[in-house]
């Protein structure tokens, strides 16, 4: 689960333009749970894409994530977390937004 910690972590160093992307912010999933990116911070907003493969990272837009946590709420999984708390990621060449209980963060 991000805390506000993680999430303050990912924000230790700026990047820049050229910077490698272990230098990102970026989500992955929690204990093998899929997490899914949207088009707006609301479970009503177009699904951009579910991510199944657990070892998948998806980068932020911005070092530390943009955060929106005043987004529409949401429950994870049954029986998991739930809040309104949403992180601004990029997925192909669109930008789209994650649950933030949902994923892990850190560097990538």
């Amino acid at each position: 689960m991000v805390t506000f910690g993680i999430v303050s972590a990912m924000g230790a160093a700026a990047t820049t333009a050229g910077a490698a992307a272990a230098d990102r912010a970026g989500v992955w999933a929690v204990e093998g749970h899929s997490f899914t990116i949207r088009a707006a911070a609301s479970t009503s907003s177009a699904k951009l894409t579910t991510i199944g493969d657990s070892r998948a990272k998806v980068a932020c837009t911005h070092t530390p994530c943009v955060r929106n946590d005043n987004g529409g709420s949401y429950t994870c999984w049954h029986g998991g977390p739930s809040d309104n708390d949403w992180l601004k990621v990029v997925w192909g060449n669109r930008s789209g937004w994650v649950a933030a209980a949902c994923v892990e963060g850190g560097r990538i």
